[in-house]
């Protein structure tokens, strides 16, 4: 089931907490500001690949694996994924 347009929480409270914008975290992980957001917002749906996962766990200083299993969250619906 495609999941529509629900925000990667996790994403977006990380990058509140560390009191960046959007600019700064697609620079830091070498993607547009307008992928960036579309993937934040929950627009891209499941459709990240495993490099952009791989970005995103070294930014957020956590594994792979801890991406992953955020990402299976989202997937899944769960509320604060």
């Amino acid at each position: 089931m495609p999941i529509i347009n629900m925000r990667r929480e996790y994403l977006f409270k990380h990058r509140k907490q560390n009191k960046k914008d959007l600019y700064a975290y697609a620079n830091e992980l070498g993607l547009s500001r307008n992928y960036y957001d579309a993937l934040e917002k929950g627009k891209k749906g499941d459709k990240m690949t495993l490099e952009t996962a791989h970005k995103i766990a070294n930014l957020l200083k956590i594994s792979l694996e801890d991406v992953l299993n955020l990402e299976h969250d989202y997937k899944s619906g769960k509320k604060d994924a």
